[in-house]
């Protein structure tokens, strides 16, 4: 299985996530919710991923996690790596015990081998049984539990827990024996073709907040947990992008969310966004400009090298609306969001008799070297053949991208669309994932 189908989660799972968190989040932060909630526990978190070695290993990154529980909730925030780690919507969020296999999790974001994975954080909470002995095991979110040994660390009264799941891999947990709280954590991470590597999780502080601390942390994790539900990003998305109403989304909601995070230790996730929504905003503008610049504009004449065999010339689609898709097109790594090119496929067929044609264009690098054509073209084939995609696949030198303006050179990303009218002028240009409605499509 790829790493990006880890979750299989439908855009109509996730607008029923999304109003669910929303509603929670709603009830929290009514009269008589987050104001009257019970109190907070602060705990934090150093992690690690380690590649196994001579000595104690190579540690690839370092991360660091706070959690806030209360009886009611256990609210996270993760801090990975700002630029190839989780992005900041998908970096906090609820877990626990309660939470369901499809929601929103604590994870790492890292890339290994030109593919992203998805790492799964350990429990950060566990619920442990009321007469729970050594040798009593049970499940949580996929995992079999088992107890091992009760002890006494710091004056601090622990569990012991083994934990394995289906597959294999195995976790060595050490959880407060009152709360469930996680202590400390070994995991077992496997990437790649099974290559296996070791992640570690260590609290190192621990505090009750005050009442007025704690009142502006459930406050502000109601925020966050709107804003949240209301960028509707799926659990297992990878880009950081933002679509324009999701920007507009965080723009509207920030400066609320700053107020009620100012001086606590969420300040620091309201900072980061801020500093992200600013940087998306450029990239948005930028693309708007191109879009500006090219419309109602003649679309440059190119000639297509198909991945299948032969050519296809602009020439031949004379009097027809073309949709030109710039994407990799890669078989492998399978990364988001390829599950679009669905969506085409739907409107190329539908549409075919009313003169539309689409056509993809892969910008694999492997087609750009003479040594490694044989290799993109085999990579598109599968996808297409993987996708049932029926529309022509092409490639060139990567002067038609390059024309139009790849989205790339203003910290935008793939996949390009670009709709030729039937006159041979430029109609639309949008850089980055598109947001569907799957009733409605493209």
């Amino acid at each position: 299985m790829s790493p990006t189908q880890r979750y299989p989660f439908s855009r109509r799972t996730a607008g029923l996530a999304a109003v669910l968190l929303c509603c929670m989040a709603l009830t929290n932060s009514a009269p008589g919710g987050a104001a009257d909630e019970p109190g907070i526990v602060h705990h934090e978190y150093s992690g690690a991923l380690i590649q196994p070695g001579d000595g104690d290993g190579q540690v690839l990154r370092r991360f660091e996690v706070q959690t806030f529980d209360s009886p009611a909730s256990c609210f996270f925030h993760l801090s990975d790596d700002l630029r190839q780690g989780c992005p900041w919507p998908d970096s906090y969020g609820l877990t626990g015990p309660e939470t369901s296999l499809n929601q929103l999790q604590p994870h790492l974001l890292y890339p290994y081998d030109g593919t992203p994975w998805f790492l799964a954080l350990p429990p950060l909470k566990v619920a442990l049984p009321a007469e729970i002995q050594p040798g009593h095991s049970w499940n949580q979110n996929g995992w079999q539990l088992t107890a091992t040994e009760a002890r006494t660390e710091e004056n601090l009264r622990i569990w012991q827990l083994e934990a394995r799941e289906p597959r294999g891999r195995r976790q060595s947990l050490q959880v407060d024996a009152t709360s469930g709280i996680l202590v400390r954590a070994e995991a077992d991470i496997f990437m790649g073709q099974g290559d296996q590597f070791l992640m570690t999780l260590v609290r190192s502080a621990t505090k009750s907040l005050p009442a007025e601390q704690a009142q502006a942390i459930a406050q502000s994790r109601d925020a966050l947990l709107q804003l949240q539900a209301k960028l509707g990003r799926r659990p297992d998305a990878q880009l950081a992008e933002l679509s324009q109403r999701q920007v507009t989304d965080a723009a509207d909601a920030l400066d609320a969310i700053s107020k009620l995070a100012a001086g606590t230790a969420l300040e620091r996730l309201t900072r980061q966004i801020r500093a992200d929504v600013e940087i998306q905003k450029k990239r948005l503008e930028s693309a708007a400009g191109r879009a500006a610049t090219l419309m109602s504009s003649p679309a440059p004449g190119f000639t297509l090298n198909l991945t299948a065999g032969g050519s296809l010339s602009s020439d031949s689609l004379k009097g027809k609306t073309v949709i030109l898709h710039f994407w990799d097109y890669k078989d492998s790594p399978l990364s988001e969001p390829y599950g679009q090119t669905g969506y085409l496929e739907f409107l190329n067929n539908r549409r075919r008799n009313q003169n539309l044609q689409v056509v993809g264009i892969s910008t694999n690098g492997d087609l750009q070297t003479p040594e490694n054509v044989a290799r993109g073209r085999r990579s598109a084939r599968k996808i297409a053949e993987f996708m049932n995609l029926s529309y022509p696949i092409g490639y060139d030198d990567g002067t038609l991208l390059k024309t139009l303006g790849d989205p790339r050179e203003s910290r935008g990303q793939l996949p390009l669309w670009v709709v030729i009218g039937a006159d041979g002028k430029v109609k639309h240009y949008h850089a980055g994932f598109y947001e569907i409605d799957a009733a409605k499509g493209l």
